[in-house]
């Protein structure tokens, strides 16, 4: 599994559990629904942008 897909589930399950527990009508499940999954996805991605300009292994020796 990719990690894009394993970070969609677990917003996607996260945004369902919180808006679920803490709205009563539909309507308000919903809208916090969006504003969960979209926030956590929408984040994430802007921190994988950053990241990416940091790489990760020291540059490679010029020969």
């Amino acid at each position: 599994m990719s990690h894009f897909l394993l970070m969609t589930v677990y917003a996607f399950l996260i945004a369902v559990f919180f808006s679920v527990l803490w709205k009563r009508n539909r309507r308000d499940q919903i809208r916090l629904f969006l504003q969960l999954f979209l926030g956590m996805m929408g984040g994430a991605l802007a921190i994988a942008w950053l990241m990416y300009m940091f790489p990760s292994a020291p540059p490679a020796p010029i020969p």
